[in-house]
């Protein structure tokens, strides 16, 4: 009995979660599918999705108007760029606070944290100087820098929740294999870390 139950639970919320995620989805699905519709047929038949002719038109008159791939691109290379950035500055930090704790290691991770709170008006103007004197004002680097110090409180907090729950001994029998400290980042910890990159 108490198992009948059970499983009418799990597919009662089973059903639940899925209409809960097609009402999410389906504003994003309605746009894409408009997005390929004329502009009069979008306006006349909204609900048509198979009766009216599907065109690519739209995507060659946003390119034409404002160079979207290119802002596209610009994107993708920031987003990919500032979190390896991230990633190389925060695994080191992450591994130090997680493998050799120290008394302040808490304190540290709070003042991390406590810097997210900090209004960001605030720390323009310093940055601002600084890559004039360093000539990466109103570049891809200086903005990739700027994206990575915002996140880098996160990525350390989250790398080092992480790296506690992998046991020291694995890498203690890494370094007895005479792996080199990089050799341990890189070839045990990293590994075993990637899911929660």
């Amino acid at each position: 009995m108490a198992r009948a139950v059970t499983t009418q639970r799990k597919a009662l919320n089973t059903v639940i979660a899925w209409a809960i995620g097609l009402i999410i989805f389906f504003p994003i699905l309605w746009i894409f599918i408009l997005s390929f519709k004329s502009e009069g047929d979008a306006i006349l038949s909204p609900l048509a999705v198979i009766g009216s002719p599907w065109t690519f038109e739209n995507y060659g008159v946003v390119q034409e108007r404002s160079d979207y791939f290119k802002y596209f691109g610009n994107s993708v290379v920031l987003a990919f760029g500032s979190t390896l950035l991230g990633l190389i500055i925060a695994v080191p930090a992450a591994w130090a606070m997680a493998f050799v704790p120290s008394k302040r290691t808490k304190d540290i991770l709070m003042w991390m944290l406590s810097t997210k709170m900090l209004p960001a008006v605030g720390v323009l103007y310093p940055i601002y100087l600084l890559f004039i004197k360093l000539g990466i004002l109103d570049s891809r680097g200086g903005l990739m820098v700027v994206l990575m110090l915002i996140n880098l409180p996160i990525i350390v907090w989250m790398l080092y929740t992480y790296f506690r729950e992998i046991p020291g001994e694995i890498l203690e029998a890494a370094r007895m294999d005479g792996a080199t400290l990089r050799e341990e980042i890189l070839y045990v910890l990293t590994p075993m870390a990637i899911p929660g990159m």
